[in-house]
């Protein structure tokens, strides 16, 4: 395979191709990495590569008549522009550009190189991220680098990249070598003793294989939701999951501690389609439980009451078929109780972890200490986590949040056309519900 850089800097790339894979690749024949400079193909006394912009602004641009002709002497090839502007590199391109015969990757400088060379002579931009460096010369050695391991015999064992971080979709399982018990801490600590897992020197390789796929799930989970958002678990993956998140969330009405469009804490009351709707919503969309919560001891107990009443009125006939059945196991998902820390034990009782307790607002500022997260980042953050969530829904003018120091995150608002965004809680409640947990049409 062979490589060509396109840089005005050679030096920077000539340096590091003496070493580590990429030299011993050289070594061996296996690679062949070649520069060619675009100060060679300038007509000027000073070697001019750079001008300043059209319209005016910061900075120089590359020029594109050296360019192009250093990109051509390259000869035939995939050619790449090292660009923040271009696609983000995956393990999964590396191995595609790998089987390549040529590469030719195109480095600017200062704040880029003319749009003509792009459309001319560049088949393909990459990004190494959301950052901006001062040239194209390191991203080009990064892709250098991560391509050459993947050339036939370049490594030594040629399936450890197989099991490598970003292969199969996944992070790479954790890795341990000797001392079997390390030791660690010193006059001002106190002493630490961390041992291998003992899996991994059982001798069983079938159960060291399955460990560390468990590893590598557990670890992308945490570490690159985003990533593990995109993994498809096998059957035997799911065994050490958590259940799904609809399966874990709760969802909280809040009737007190709430405010008034003054500003005052306030129990706002009960309402018959509040309960009957909100709990509909929520077997609709999976979750385990829907809670009234109230101080007040009618006011719990007319809830119930409904329930109740909604119940029987469904098992004495009303309604068709499924659908009454349906009905009566929404209002089965109803809960009572007097206040929010009494919800969190329970959940703390039932699951054996105490829950994420995430809010919802209207405004864009409520609860500044919490994490502000859209519905569907909150659902690629907390579902590989195996505490419960519980969703809550102020009334009145929304939730009284000194009073609610358990709050760990807060929801985006819902936002429509126009600024008005007041929405019934029945309304907010279907909505977010959806947003994190709906099937996509």
């Amino acid at each position: 395979m062979k490589i060509t850089v396109v840089t005005i800097l050679p030096e920077v790339v000539d340096g590091a191709l003496t070493a580590g894979v990429v030299g011993r690749a050289r070594d061996a024949g296996l690679l062949e990495v070649a520069t060619v400079n675009p100060r060679d193909f300038t007509t000027d006394k000073h070697r001019t590569v750079d001008d300043t912009p059209y319209g005016g602004g910061p900075g120089m641009v590359m020029k594109p008549e050296p360019l192009l002709a250093a990109i051509a002497t390259a000869g035939p090839g995939h050619r790449i522009y090292m660009s923040p502007a271009g696609r983000p590199l995956t393990q999964a391109r590396v191995r595609e550009l790998s089987a390549l015969p040529h590469l030719v990757l195109v480095c600017g400088r200062y704040e880029g190189i003319d749009e003509r060379v792009i459309e001319t002579a560049i088949d393909e931009e990459i990004s190494l991220g959301d950052y901006v460096l001062s040239g194209g010369e390191l991203g080009a050695l990064v892709v250098l680098d991560a391509v050459a391991r993947l050339v036939p015999g370049v490594l030594g064992e040629a399936t450890s990249v197989d099991e490598e971080s970003h292969s199969a979709g996944l992070l790479e399982y954790p890795q341990y070598t000797r001392p079997l018990k390390l030791v660690t801490g010193d006059a001002t600590s106190a002493e630490i003793t961390r041992e291998v897992p003992a899996v991994l020197t059982s001798g069983n390789h079938a159960v060291i294989a399955a460990w560390r796929r468990q590893q590598a799930v557990a670890r992308t989970a945490r570490r690159r939701p985003d990533m593990f958002a995109r993994f498809t678990p096998t059957k035997a993956d799911r065994k050490h999951l958590p259940p799904p998140l609809a399966r874990r969330t709760h969802l909280a009405l809040v009737h007190h501690p709430c405010v008034d469009r003054t500003g005052a804490v306030v129990t706002t009351s009960v309402t018959n389609f509040d309960i009957h709707d909100l709990a509909r919503s929520s077997l609709t969309y999976g979750l385990a439980g829907y809670h009234i919560v109230t101080p007040i001891t009618v006011h719990r107990e007319k809830a119930a009451h409904i329930a109740q009443l909604w119940m029987e009125a469904e098992a004495a006939g009303a309604g068709l078929g499924a659908m009454r059945d349906h009905r009566s196991h929404a209002l089965r998902l109803v809960r009572m109780a007097d206040s929010l820390e009494t919800v969190i034990s329970e959940l703390t009782a039932e699951h054996g972890l105490a829950p994420f307790v995430v809010a919802s607002s209207a405004r864009r500022d409520a609860f500044p200490a919490a994490a502000r997260r859209t519905p569907a980042d909150l659902v690629t953050e907390l579902s590989p986590e195996p505490a419960p969530v519980l969703l809550l829904l102020g009334t009145g003018w929304g939730l009284a949040e000194p009073q609610i120091p358990s709050v760990s995150h807060v929801l985006t608002p819902i936002e429509g056309a126009s600024d008005w965004n007041h929405l019934s809680v029945r309304s907010a409640g279907a909505i977010l519900l959806d947003r994190m947990f709906g099937r996509a049409p």
